[in-house]
């Protein structure tokens, strides 16, 4: 069955969880939830694409327990690649849930009375929209990049006006691949030792620029952009990392969404979704994780943990079990940014695999793009026959190619099939991805102040102390790259007096550097238990005053929040 790439896409801005939106329907459905619920969704821009469109940021919180940059925060954002619009579905379906199950979900409540979520649902607006709404294909921006004209060779166009880009296949005796005799819709490599059979040389549905007859090379990308390699920490130019743009945060797109993480710098932790493997990412790119922080790589493993309890997807590490290159390390990535930078804990999320829908794991993943048995590919074509409605993949159909002759063009539709799933399968990835976020929500440092009493040690003086604690699972410190940020600061204490009392002792604020959280003894239980407390430290003044003046206290973590209590002095 064919069908155009708009078979998926919502009609208008009413919110479905099976459906994909286009860029005008996706902002008036977030202008739509901001006005229904006011004190809970706010959304303004974070900048401008390259072609000036809005990129639009989602902030959530209760604003009646606090504004957000009062509480810990989590960050999360899609469409940093524009094919990638399950990421950007997955976020709208979170937002919903949110906002729909405020007040009567208790899990719910608590997370948006004493946290944020900050969401940029799609980064690269331009590409997504022309990726959604013709048969192009871009990896970022439709900036051209590194060459302004599209180069010599074959590059991708829809041949045959159906609004895909698919694949072509050429009769030739010495092609490389033969028809799958498990199923005539497949494409498989010919033995090194075969002859006598059909065979056919394959390449993607396009036109040749300046060919001369011989060679068929495929072109250079026009639209050769990656965001992801844009990023400051480790950038590389384009020799040594294609995709990275001329210089670290070049593209207006990279700009607003580092501009607005740092402008929130209660960020703890982010996830980024990417599609399709279906593995859940982890810092580090550069490194092994002999060589991380112990104290990191174990807190990453269990939120690790937490996410694949939600997802089905393994934690795996990038620089382990991700790399299209072992020889090479990924230069300039958001992940090692957001890490290196805020000390938070980032994720990659790579949702979606239509072998995982067909039941298989896969050790290796780059290297099964590679080589996975004949069975597969059968496996994966009967998934989209019995569960897209018989979308998601051509029958070879002859076409007279003006510059080839005689083709047929046919293969996977692989903008909904491949890199995301068609619209029957979509709610399930994107709830199921939506919901983890939220167990990045639950582990936040969260400062409180309790147990606050000013006690008469004289006639109009008083001692005024409180407990100070961190009453989440990460520390105010967050990680040890995050000791090595200036961008966390210490916690401090701050006592504010009314008029008629005054402050004896020598200093309105006390710093107390930092407060652990559970993170710090997430382990087995010792057999030599020597384990303290280091979660909370008691803060005391001296002050002069009358009975019953109120005095008060705040409490001031970068990543943990501001908590704040009234004392009022005894008679």
């Amino acid at each position: 069955m064919t069908s155009s790439p708009q078979h998926w896409l919502a009609e208008g801005p009413e919110f479905r969880p099976d459906r994909y939106y286009r860029y005008d329907d996706l902002t008036a459905m977030l202008h739509h939830w901001a006005d229904a619920y006011p004190s809970l969704c706010r959304v303004e821009s974070a900048g401008k694409t390259w072609q000036g469109r809005d990129i639009w940021a989602v902030i959530l919180t209760n604003v009646e327990t606090g504004p957000d940059l009062e509480k810990p925060a989590t960050f999360v954002d899609a469409n940093i690649h524009a094919g990638e619009v399950t990421g950007s579905a997955s976020i709208l379906w979170l937002i919903h849930y949110l906002l729909t199950n405020h007040g009567s979900d208790d899990d719910v409540t608590r997370m948006l009375d004493t946290s944020v979520l900050y969401a940029i649902p799609r980064i690269n607006c331009d590409g997504s929209e022309a990726y959604l709404t013709s048969a192009a294909f871009m990896r970022s921006s439709l900036r051209p990049w590194p060459e302004e004209e599209q180069q010599d060779g074959l590059y991708q166009k829809d041949m045959d006006g159906d609004g895909w880009v698919t694949t072509m296949r050429i009769k030739d005796p010495n092609g490389p691949w033969k028809v799958s005799s498990k199923d005539p819709r497949l494409m498989i490599p010919r033995r090194p030792d075969e002859f006598g059979g059909e065979y056919y040389f394959v390449i993607p549905e396009g036109e040749i620029k300046n060919w001369d007859g011989g060679e068929i090379p495929v072109a250079q990308a026009l639209m050769g952009l990656d965001h992801n390699r844009n990023f400051p920490f480790e950038w590389a130019p384009e020799d040594l990392q294609p995709g990275a743009g001329p210089y670290p945060l070049s593209e207006p797109e990279t700009r607003a969404v580092a501009d607005f993480m740092l402008a929130h710098p209660n960020i703890c932790t982010s996830q980024h979704f990417h599609t399709f493997s279906a593995a859940i990412l982890r810092p580090s790119s550069q490194v092994s994780d002999d060589d991380m922080p112990r104290f990191d790589l174990q807190v990453y493993k269990a939120l690790g943990e937490l996410m694949s309890e939600d997802t089905g997807y393994p934690c795996i590490s990038i620089f382990h079990d991700f790399a299209y290159d072992r020889r090479k390390t990924i230069k300039g990535s958001v992940l090692d940014w957001v890490y290196q930078t805020f000390g938070a804990y980032a994720y990659s999320t790579e949702l979606w695999s239509l072998w995982g829908q067909a039941g298989i794991e896969p050790k290796d993943l780059i290297a099964y793009m590679r080589e996975r048995p004949e069975d597969d590919d059968v496996a994966m074509l009967k998934v989209l026959d019995e569960r897209a409605d018989g979308h998601g993949y051509q029958d070879w159909r002859p076409f007279d190619h003006p510059q080839l002759g005689p083709v047929e063009i046919g293969g996977f539709e692989f903008k909904f099939s491949l890199q995301n799933p068609p619209g029957p399968m979509l709610e399930d990835v994107a709830s199921r991805n939506g919901r983890s976020v939220l167990r990045l929500l639950g582990v936040l440092p969260r400062i409180t102040v309790t147990e606050a009493v000013a006690e008469p040690l004289a006639d109009g003086v008083y001692r005024v102390s409180a407990l100070v604690q961190n009453t989440g699972f990460l520390p105010t410190w967050l990680s040890d790259a995050g000791k090595k940020t200036r961008n966390v600061k210490d916690v401090k204490v701050t006592i504010g007096c009314p008029d008629g009392v005054e402050l004896l002792s020598d200093r309105d604020e006390i710093k107390l550097g930092h407060l652990d959280g559970r993170a710090s003894s997430y382990e087995s239980f010792s057999f030599f238990p020597r384990y303290g407390n280091s979660t909370r430290k008691r803060v005391s003044w001296i002050v002069n005053g009358r009975p019953g003046a109120v005095v008060s206290l705040e409490a001031e973590a970068t990543k943990g929040g501001v908590a704040r209590a009234e004392i009022t002095l005894p008679g």
